[in-house]
């Protein structure tokens, strides 16, 4: 049975940081995949112990600290098993690479709790990761209007070398895009540091105290309003590609949030179409494509 079965994050949680020294309120919200504001929420009630004390919700914590989380009965989300529609690329006995289809929430958050990519993961795959929290497989997250490929961790150990090896940068991931404009180079760098909007707290923005960021990007097509772009995520920031993008002032087309039109198509045209890396159990290379999803593909002949 699925050791995630039957949870529904009524217990209290504990785990040891692997973020790097960061606000409490900042790092934990990260661990669990929930709104800072939420934790916030845990620390003023006293419900969160760092080494067994309560903390502040700026409070700096570093690797290494135990985190002792209690959560209120009524505001847990649910992480029962559900089928939720995924292709599954490659299937170890440790990992999976799966492609998440656009429209599908990562894990348990506001507003939807039931219905996300965490739950269809509990009812394919046997997880074997109490520490987990919320967020059971998940080692890196893409947006809920984004597709691609994702690494699914099936256990603690997986979860932390993979986690290790997303940390130092040593997992190529590519995107693939379709922006707003014309371009005039072919193949370009945006170095741009990332932080969170300080007037729109869903957006994050190009800022000059930010969190460094590079996106290697190579024009594939263009068209007469538009082109279609393969981005290398040099870091992994929030929303990297849809802010340098907009900073550059060629949003990501269908993108809302941050300049884009949705009447060329109901999302962001963003999809994470291949990543490599070397499989951290036997060190064998990989590398894994997902095909463009129908709705980038069909906006890509509608641009002709």
């Amino acid at each position: 049975m699925n050791s995630f079965t039957n949870t529904r994050a009524k217990a209290p949680v504990e785990f040891i940081n692997d973020i790097r020294k960061r606000r409490a309120d900042a790092a934990i919200a990260e661990k669990l995949g929930v709104s800072r504001s939420y934790v916030e929420t845990l620390i003023e009630g006293g419900l969160i112990l760092v080494d067994g004390k309560t903390v502040k919700k700026s409070s700096r914590i570093g690797l290494g600290a135990h985190i002792y989380i209690e959560f209120p009965q009524e505001s847990t989300p649910d992480i029962t098993p559900k089928e939720i529609p995924f292709d599954i690329l490659l299937n170890e006995s440790d990992y999976a690479v799966i492609d998440k289809p656009s429209g599908i929430a990562v894990h348990p958050g506001a507003g939807c709790f039931t219905d996300t990519l965490v739950n269809g993961l509990l009812f394919k795959f046997q997880i074997d990761d109490e520490t987990a929290g919320f967020r059971p497989g998940v080692v890196h997250r893409l947006d809920k209007d984004t597709s691609g490929l994702m690494i699914i961790a099936k256990n603690r150990r997986a979860r932390e070398l993979f986690s290790k090896l997303f940390a130092e940068w040593r997992i190529d991931k590519y995107y693939l895009c379709i922006a707003h404009g014309k371009i005039d180079k072919k193949e370009f760098v945006i170095d741009a540091p990332i932080g969170r909007d300080r007037f729109h707290r869903k957006r994050m923005g190009v800022i000059p105290n930010g969190r460094a960021a590079r996106s290697e990007v190579k024009v594939l097509k263009e068209y007469e309003r538009a082109f279609f772009a393969e981005v290398k995520l040099c870091t992994g920031r929030t929303h990297q590609i849809r802010v340098h993008f907009k900073h550059i002032k060629r949003p990501l087309m269908g993108d809302e949030l941050y300049g884009g039109r949705r009447d060329f198509i109901a999302r962001q045209a963003l999809h994470s179409s291949r990543l490599a890396f070397t499989d951290p159990f036997n060190h064998k290379h990989v590398e894994i494509t997902a095909e463009l999803p129908a709705d980038m593909r069909e906006l890509l002949e509608k641009l002709v």
